[in-house]
């Protein structure tokens, strides 16, 4: 009607008129200039529409907030009652024969009474487990395809992890966490790695990207098309609380698995997990990611000094919790 309004004595110049209306009525607007070839391409037609429904990229979604190093300083049932109540949850288990029962490191007896507590409660498929390899088990697994006792034990360890109920595995393939990086980047490596994922079909592979495993990812990107139980973890601090600088890396080439996740480690703690997580977030969704997960391992640590002088340091459910809390009060997570 403005148009054919009769207060007006003189057309209307179309290319100073700036028509705003709503979005559901723009289509018919446009459809009508065009008609009575009233429209001119140098008209202004603008649709003005709520945020909520105006074409936004998707936003990537948490998957798993990961706290790594539960050991046998904290009794089980304690992580089976927080898995049971928060499914985001992942608890990770480091893995080092080596240094078995040690500060961060799990007994087997103890993964086994986690494991039996789960199964009584029948929620051993929800609540969320990953071992995180260190030591001759990443040796076994990166020399697999070369030589037969390498093959045997890490199938048999492999097969074992899944019995106990752990869906993931992340392969620490770092000096500081007792590997032998020098063949890193020769062809046996890749075929012993590709070897494993594709023996173990159930499992979800985590290759971890830093500049030390830089002969072992870049590998795996010039190879082409990755395996679908493969998923790479961003984690230049390997372990030891260094926080990330500069920024999360936002190459998409690292986005993996059918659903599109990725994740990122690095001096992650109760004080900054919730601008990690925005971050985080952020980096994914630029990264053309539909998930992402964030994993702390230092950041949830604790050294108790006892009385006679004697020092522990422990998994520190706390601070754990502290960071379920902050992640659910910024809307990552939901309390029960």
């Amino acid at each position: 009607n403005i148009l054919n309004d009769s207060q007006f004595s003189s057309p209307i110049p179309l290319s100073t008129l700036h028509i705003h209306i709503p979005l559901s009525h723009s289509v018919h607007i446009l459809l009508f200039l065009l008609a009575t070839r009233t429209y001119r391409s140098t008209a202004i037609l603008t649709a003005i529409s709520p945020p909520s429904i105006m074409a936004q990229p998707p936003a990537a979604k948490l998957e798993a907030l990961g706290f790594c190093g539960a050991d046998d300083s904290v009794n089980p049932r304690l992580l089976a009652l927080i898995g049971q109540n928060y499914p985001l949850v992942e608890w990770g288990i480091l893995f080092r024969p080596d240094k078995e029962g040690s500060p961060r490191y799990a007994s087997k007896d103890w993964v086994s009474r986690l494991s039996q507590i789960l199964k009584s409660n029948q929620s051993q498929d929800r609540v969320r487990l990953a071992a995180h390899l260190c030591g001759s088990h990443v040796n076994d697994l990166l020399s697999s395809s070369v030589s037969p006792s390498s093959e045997a034990a890490i199938d048999e360890f492999l097969v074992q992890l899944y019995e106990w109920g752990f869906r993931r595995v992340q392969v620490n393939a770092t000096a500081v966490n007792g590997v032998y990086t020098e063949k890193l980047g020769e062809g046996t490596t890749m075929q012993s790695f590709l070897r494993t994922i594709s023996a173990h079909p159930k499992l979800e592979f985590i290759v971890q990207k830093n500049d030390e495993t830089e002969p072992l990812w870049s590998a795996f990107l010039k190879n082409g098309e990755f395996p679908e139980n493969i998923a790479f973890l961003h984690d230049e601090s390997k372990g030891t609380g260094k926080e990330v600088t500069g920024g999360w890396p936002t190459d998409p080439r690292f986005i993996a698995t059918p659903r599109k996740a990725v994740g990122f480690a690095g001096g992650i703690k109760p004080a900054n997990v919730e601008s990690v997580a925005e971050s985080a977030l952020q980096a994914c969704a630029a990264s053309s990611g539909n998930n992402f997960w964030i994993d702390m391992e230092s950041g949830v640590r604790t050294t108790l000094l006892h009385p006679d002088g004697v020092k522990e340091d422990i998994f520190d459910l706390a601070k754990c919790y502290n960071c379920i809390d902050i992640m659910c009060e910024a809307g990552f997570m939901k309390h029960p």
